[in-house]
């Protein structure tokens, strides 16, 4: 998924350099539009599966304290380093997401919406 963002990003970059009539800039919109509903549900489903992640990993840590046992010490640092990756990963979506609100605002109204676009993600 992580590249499949990125590949859409250069994408989009590519497009804002261009000139596109009226049309061409409607059609566009409306195919961004479905591509950002993608986005913004995968973005939704790994907060879920982070906050999900985030609460075994706390009731695990609270529970070391019954359960004085090598292996499930090992299973807490899993969940912790999964934790990690998670909230990683969440992050980029949402940036990745916020950085695609803005083109979105840059071509329905380009006048209005002239801030700076968060740079590129590196390839």
């Amino acid at each position: 998924m992580r590249q499949r963002v990125i590949n859409y990003l250069n994408y989009l970059d590519e497009i804002m350099k261009k000139d596109m009539t009226k049309e061409e800039k409607e059609k566009f919109i409306k195919e961004f539009l479905i591509q950002l509903e993608f986005y913004k549900h995968e973005r939704i489903i790994h907060l879920l599966v982070t906050i999900t992640i985030a609460i075994i990993s706390i009731i695990s840590s609270i529970s070391i304290f019954f359960m004085e046992s090598l292996v499930f010490l090992i299973f807490i640092l899993g969940m912790f380093i999964l934790l990690f990756f998670y909230i990683r990963h969440y992050f980029f979506l949402e940036r990745s997401v916020q950085k695609m609100y803005t083109y979105y605002d840059r071509l329905v109204e380009p006048k209005v919406f002239t801030d700076n676009i968060i740079e590129p993600f590196k390839k």
